[in-house]
């Protein structure tokens, strides 16, 4: 997997940032990773970087990502970056339920600790 992926023990929030298109191809790994990455920790928020991502290869690819969040219990997201396609894309899984977990968007990593944090 080229992605980046980390987990901050110190703010206790798990990263991933998007390094390129995200395919159908990158659901499996990511999948692997988030659930080894978040398995005992006390918290299950992400900050997921989009900045690179120019999209995401189709439905599939969509749907496959939603039903990983769910089953990581995955509770917050903040989006950083990202184009305005990618967000609406995003605001309409939230919105509509498909992603099960709360999300909201940001300019930088700073604001997106902050919210996180106060969800908690």
């Amino acid at each position: 997997m080229d992605h980046k992926m980390w987990y901050d023990t110190k703010d206790d929030i798990l990263y991933l940032e998007f390094t390129r298109d995200y395919l159908l191809a990158d659901v499996q790994p990511i999948k692997e990773n988030i659930l080894k990455n978040l398995e005992g920790k006390p918290f299950r928020q992400m900050i997921i970087f989009i900045h690179n991502t120019a999209k995401v290869e189709n439905r599939e690819t969509r749907e496959q990502s939603n039903i990983i969040m769910n089953e990581a219990n995955v509770s917050e997201v903040a989006f950083v970056g990202g184009s305005a396609a990618n967000r609406m894309i995003a605001k309409v899984l939230i919105k509509t339920g498909a992603l099960k977990t709360q999300g909201d968007f940001f300019k930088n990593t700073e604001d997106a600790i902050k919210w996180l944090k106060n969800r908690r």
